[in-house]
């Protein structure tokens, strides 16, 4: 069965690339808002998340960590694709408990897939 990847962008034009790269491989579920996504994470227990820091409404940030939270103890690890980031390295977001990697957009779709395949097969969860 393949991993179910839930995709959180508000950009529908971004969100349809996304989707369509990764759903050749994937189970892939799609969400438009913070709050949106956090239902659906309830309901679905994706295996990853990939998530815009802007959305309509709740922050990606806070959407992140309620995701984790509602998860707990099981570990959903949290790809963030933003351009707020763009002069750091991301270190701040993930210290914000929200996520477990950051790519900066826009990025090349390679690298994104590069990502979600290393988060989803090489994380080891701590317990």
């Amino acid at each position: 069965m393949p991993a179910r990847i839930l995709i959180v962008e508000d950009n529908v034009d971004l969100l349809t690339i996304l989707q369509e790269v990764l759903s050749a491989d994937y189970e892939v579920v799609t969400a438009e808002s913070g709050e949106a996504a956090i239902a659906l994470a309830r309901t679905l227990e994706p295996d990853l998340v990939l998530l815009d820091i802007h959305l309509p409404g709740m922050s990606g940030v806070e959407a992140g960590m309620r995701i984790k939270q509602a998860a707990a103890p099981r570990f959903i690890p949290i790809l963030v694709l933003t351009a707020l980031a763009a002069n750091e390295d991301g270190s701040e977001l993930i210290a914000s408990g929200c996520c477990d990697a950051v790519i900066v957009k826009p990025a090349p779709l390679p690298t994104i897939r590069a990502k979600v395949d290393e988060l989803l097969y090489s994380h080891t969860e701590i317990t």
